[in-house]
């Protein structure tokens, strides 16, 4: 039977589901009424389950002060996961959630006295006693523990040495070697250097090297300078970054990491870095050193970008815009613009906020980018904008070449919880395709943590790599295993064995047609081809029955999808016959004919 003719005669019986794949067309309408059940709008095929929520911890007694979820921290396992509180008045804190057994610990509670209670001196500090607000971000670090800092007028950064102690006391110390600023984003590089920022209109980025690997007592403070900005006689830092001087200057570019302490952690500024909770030292410090201001930098996450250099990824929402800071040496770097309100919807391929043009002006409303507050980086190195709205979006950026500059943003997921924001998305250390979010101060008061599988058809992990692009260029990686084609687009199929394993072996590609509304389910896992359906081999022939080899390069075929062709999925999938006789299958794809 002719190909088409059999993919022809599923499509009066197939319908399209409600699912849309990525990416998303539109951001979520209210989904309050499911806020306990499916309270995200995922692509097609992507699973949502909940961890936990503050009313079932409250019933075990967790503070009530813990509010306001954030920016959470897996441990190496994925066991545990520690979730720091916003509460901006009074008793914000820090606790640990177990996902095996579903208890909670408390690593550090605030007193409850507000803001008046905080400790400027560390010489009178001590946690069990002292108040904490605004607890923001947590960070597991490379030897074992797990960094936290508050959001406000001259943030301390906090150590747990002990996070995975079963039940306490939980040793806490105060780093006072790192500057009084409004923490949030916090992230190591390879080399163990840690990066903060300062969220503030007039914040800047910041660089700490410790004297001693895995030991933040004690080390050195950079700023980060744009080299254009700090001669422009424009520049004024301690101003907001849209100041009308300030419009006047360029803050991308090279640029500099200006010290602030010398290699001890001693001062090099007039101003004191090292003033808490009564001002912002380490702003006063930068704006001496004429560190560059960013409009709100919130969160930061580092990857490797495709020259081998590391990246630092900073999103600032004030500017409605992402930069990427390409790190060049110990004392320089270049910024650059890696998405903003000018970058391609990749659903629409136009511009993803037609109204605005600059970063003065409003992103406008309905699907657009705005606010840009978290970051994300998947261990593909993909980079996902969390943002700080209501509808919450969270968009996945295409780097294509890895330089640092996106060609687009698809809506990846989108909450529409009243009154709530997605924040602390952050993936599974051993899971590369799953990742968590949290649902952050809905109107109902009930902070929830969520699961998200993005794999709906594992293979066998082997050494075989199927990868789909439509009219672009082939991917694969959370979201991208299903995707939509019309009429006439161009399919294209990439098969290859990354460590040449299974290079000259035997193989086929293999397509199914299947109801877009049930999907598809292995017949003899990880195989997702059903043997009571057709089976369509576009390279090769049916399993068992292999006529191709895999060449060494990989192989690579293209197809269009005909005209009249659309109502069904296609379900795609490479199969290798390994040296040993072992079937191996790829991940299998999904291709929805609209």
């Amino acid at each position: 039977m002719n190909k088409l003719t059999i993919l022809s005669t599923l499509v009066a019986a197939s319908s399209l589901a409600a699912q849309n794949p990525f990416p998303l067309p539109a951001s979520a309408g209210s989904t309050t009424a499911t806020e306990n059940t499916a309270p995200f709008v995922t692509p097609l095929r992507m699973t949502q389950t909940l961890i936990t929520n503050r009313t079932t911890l409250l019933g075990q007694g967790l503070a009530p002060t813990l509010n306001n979820w954030d920016m959470v921290a897996f441990d190496p396992s994925s066991r545990f996961i520690f979730v720091p509180c916003e509460n901006f008045a009074q008793g914000a804190g820090l606790f640990r959630y177990d996902t095996q057994t579903g208890a909670f610990a408390t690593l550090l509670l605030g007193n409850g006295t507000g803001n008046a209670g905080r400790t400027a001196n560390p010489a009178g500090w001590n946690p069990a006693t002292d108040e904490i607000t605004s607890m923001d971000p947590a960070t597991w670090t490379p030897w074992g523990s797990v960094i936290c800092g508050e959001e406000t007028t001259g943030g301390r950064m906090f150590e747990v040495l002990n996070p995975l102690a079963p039940t306490g006391p939980f040793q806490v110390r105060w780093l006072t070697s790192i500057p009084g600023v409004s923490h949030e984003g916090m992230r190591f590089d390879a080399n163990g250097a840690l990066y903060f920022i300062d969220e503030e209109n007039s914040g800047s980025i910041y660089k700490f090297v410790p004297t001693v690997a895995g030991n933040l007592t004690a080390g050195q403070t950079f700023v980060l300078s744009v080299d254009a900005y700090a001669a422009s006689p424009n520049a004024v830092p301690g101003e907001a970054w849209n100041s009308t001087s300030n419009r006047l200057t360029s803050r991308t570019g090279p640029a500099t990491w200006v010290p602030m302490t010398d290699a001890n952690g001693v001062a090099l500024t007039t101003a004191n870095p090292f003033v808490w909770v009564t001002s912002t030292g380490g702003r006063t410090a930068a704006d001496e050193l004429v560190g560059t201001p960013f409009g709100r930098p919130e969160d930061l996450d580092i990857k490797t970008l495709a020259n081998g250099r590391q990246a630092v990824f900073v999103a600032t929402t004030s500017e409605n815009t992402v930069y990427s800071i390409e790190l060049v040496s110990s004392t320089s770097a270049i910024v650059r613009t890696f998405v903003n309100f000018n970058s391609i919807n990749l659903y629409t391929g136009t511009d993803v906020n037609p109204l605005q043009n600059d970063p003065y002006t409003s992103p406008g409303s309905g699907t657009v980018l705005q606010n840009p507050d978290n970051i994300a980086i998947d261990a593909f190195g993909s980079v996902y904008v969390i943002e700080d709205s209501n509808p919450g979006d969270v968009w996945k950026c295409v780097d294509a070449n890895n330089d640092g500059v996106a060609e687009g943003l698809g809506l990846f997921i989108t909450l529409g919880v009243g009154g709530s924001e997605p924040t602390g998305m952050i993936f599974d250390p051993n899971d590369p395709y799953r990742f968590i979010c949290c649902i952050q101060h809905p109107t109902t008061g009930n902070d929830a943590l969520w699961s998200f599988t993005t794999r709906p058809y594992a293979g066998s992990n082997g050494d075989l790599t199927l990868k789909i692009g439509v009219d672009a260029a082939p991917t694969t990686g959370p979201g991208e295993f299903v995707k939509a084609a019309f009429a006439l687009d161009v399919v294209e199929f990439a098969t290859s064995s990354p460590l040449h394993n299974l290079g000259g072996r035997p193989f086929a590609l293999l397509l199914q047609p299947v109801s877009t509304a049930s999907g598809t389910a292995p017949f003899l896992p990880p195989l997702w081809m059903s043997p009571f359906l057709p089976i369509i081999p576009l390279v090769g022939g049916p399993a068992g029955q292999f006529t191709a080899v895999l060449p060494w390069s990989g192989s690579s075929v293209a197809v269009q999808v005909p005209a009249f062709l659309g109502g069904i999925s296609v379900i795609a999938q490479s199969l290798a016959v390994a040296a040993n006789g072992q079937l191996v299958c790829s991940d299998a794809h999904e291709i929805v004919l609209r």
